[in-house]
């Protein structure tokens, strides 16, 4: 017989409800899956964001994490024990969220202001809007910076200035990767037309609506802090374009016109006006006659260079003052607008607007100052060249710029500004003109053998074989003709300068004074002066450039050439 306190307790009796509710529960999986649904995300809060948060901030979290998981316990409790499963769950949330909302409630009270949690609209707004930022930035490829250093938000796909913004991507960023040195656009009959300045050849793209194009125009100056609602007065500005090429810096000019508003962009336009002395392109038989001016004797009278437009007159203004020494020199500069500022070198830009002072009284303020050397921009205001010509061959020495294609216009305006030859022959030391000229890619440059009448023109001696060279645009890669990845299938790269150098000695500057500009000019090529022709034809000899590319600046054409497709690709 089994003693009584060995017989198992009677079992108690289960609540009718309770069973229900396990019963219900375990036999439906849909209401298994919803309990799952709502227990499994609280356990990850509770574990992975609430308790590491009081932790960092000592809130105690063995007492929290005892409080969540009493509320895990009372709800898991509710929807078992509520008979009516669509009571009960909604109970068991209330009772999961009780804990995490008090949690939330004194936590804010315990941190500071930045780092409470915070649910409101304006918060969802400001998440959905960095979403909206996100897809806008895939679909671009080009941030814009503006003057203040700070990018400039990309509109979203929902933002009517997107469209406007792709188009400006399209307009710059090709250009970028095609080496452009300016992208203009500008009308034309029927719309607005894009082109691009590539090594000095315009070369016409795409053609885009009037009011697609005043839209890309008006989203650029504002970038550029520009006042968009003047489209008649003309505005300067600068910008930079992030972009797989890496920070670009552009600057903008916008003109009204009776056809619409126009706008160049000229791209890394400081960089491009840089250039060492010796890398200019000068000839060493024309080095000579400037190196005289870098003696503390012969650093007097006025150095006349000239241009035409497009041909590098600023990178040879500022090449020509890099020569001198700018801490034991006072060298200062009049300009129209300064693009480059040289280490110790007093840059002054014209006020236009400031009736007080014109172009002549300003440089008359700067000679006065006794400088050692000065740059004048131009001869373009009455009085300038007077001015400029007071000092005479004793006063500073003046670099003076002119756009003109020849020695003679040169010596014509430079006489027409003094208005008197004899004052203007006084001053002067040396009449340089100069072009630019592509250089042939040497990539996918073709060499070929000249002609003996091509040869005698080249001053290449008779009998021996000499190499010349055209532009080739093209290369073979595993049996494929392509486009040359070097210069995008234009055949040249970079761009080099040819330069005819006139000094003027006593004998010529006598001529000059008497008006016999042409015999001076015969003097100067008795004292073996180089013709520009013949400077061109040493870069052909010497395999930089193509006769081609001489005959096409020396005899310039105006029409744009169509660009290549390559050259348009980013």
């Amino acid at each position: 017989m089994i003693p009584e306190s060995y017989l198992p307790l009677p079992a108690l009796p289960a609540s009718p409800l309770l069973l229900a509710a396990e019963a219900a529960i375990l036999v439906d999986p849909i209401k298994a899956v919803l309990v799952l649904a709502a227990f499994i995300p609280w356990a990850w809060l509770i574990s992975s964001r609430l308790e590491p948060d009081a932790r960092y901030f000592h809130l105690n979290y063995h007492r929290w994490n005892g409080i969540h998981m009493a509320g895990g316990a009372a709800a898991l409790i509710a929807v078992l024990a509520i008979p009516w499963f669509w009571l009960g769950l909604p109970v068991a949330l209330l009772l999961l969220a009780a804990p995490i909302l008090a949690y939330w409630k004194i936590r804010n009270k315990a941190v500071p202001e930045e780092r409470r949690f915070r649910f409101s609209g304006g918060a969802l707004s400001a998440k959905m809007e960095a979403r909206r930022a996100k897809a806008a930035i895939r679909d671009a490829r080009v941030t814009y910076i503006g003057p203040d250093r700070k990018p400039l938000p990309i509109p979203t796909r929902d933002d009517p200035r997107l469209p406007i913004h792709l188009l400006t991507e399209q307009m710059l960023e090709p250009a970028v990767g095609a080496r452009a040195n300016r992208v203009e656009l500008l009308p034309v009959q029927g719309g607005y037309l894009i082109s691009q300045v590539v090594d000095g050849v315009r070369y016409k793209r795409e053609s885009v609506p009037a009011e697609t194009a005043n839209a890309a125009i008006d989203y650029l100056k504002s970038a550029a802090g520009l006042d968009v609602e003047d489209r008649r007065r003309r505005q300067v500005g600068q910008v930079r374009m992030r972009s797989g090429f890496g920070d670009t810096a552009l600057d903008l000019a916008v003109s009204g016109t009776a056809n619409g508003q126009s706008l160049r962009v000229d791209i890394e336009r400081s960089k491009r006006v840089s250039r060492p002395f010796d890398q200019l392109g000068l000839l060493q038989p024309q080095v000579e006659p400037l190196a005289a001016l870098l003696d503390m004797a012969g650093r007097h009278g006025v150095v006349l260079f000239a241009a035409p437009s497009g041909h590098g007159l600023t990178t040879t203004s500022y090449s020509l003052l890099s020569r001198h020494d700018a801490f034991t020199a006072n060298i200062k500069t009049l300009e129209r607008a300064v693009e480059l500022r040289l280490d110790g070198v007093d840059h002054s830009a014209f006020d236009a607007s400031n009736p007080a002072a014109d172009y002549s009284t300003s440089l008359q303020s700067i000679l006065r100052r006794d400088p050692d050397i000065v740059l004048v921009a131009d001869l373009k205001d009455p009085g300038t060249g007077k001015v400029a010509a007071g000092p005479g061959i004793g006063g500073p020495l003046l670099y003076i710029a002119q756009q003109c294609d020849s020695a003679v216009a040169q010596w014509s305006e430079w006489n027409k500004a003094v208005g008197d030859p004899r004052k203007a022959a006084a001053a002067l030391k040396v009449i340089m003109n100069q072009r630019l000229l592509r250089v042939v890619c040497p990539q996918c440059r073709q060499g070929y053998q000249p002609t003996p009448e091509q040869a005698k023109k080249l001053g290449l001696p008779a009998g021996k074989q000499h190499m010349l060279y055209r532009a080739g645009g093209k290369v073979q890669e595993k049996n494929k003709i392509v486009e040359c990845p070097i210069c995008n299938g234009i055949g040249y790269f970079g761009q080099t300068a040819v330069f005819e150098v006139m000094p003027i000695d006593d004998e010529s500057r006598r001529l000059l004074a008497a008006g016999d500009f042409r015999g001076a000019y015969a003097v100067a090529r008795r004292n073996r002066m180089i013709y520009l022709q013949e400077a061109a034809l040493a870069k052909v000899r010497d395999g930089v450039t193509t006769v081609e590319e001489v005959a096409r600046v020396l005899n310039p054409r105006v029409e744009a050439a169509p660009v290549p497709a390559a050259a348009q690709a980013s």
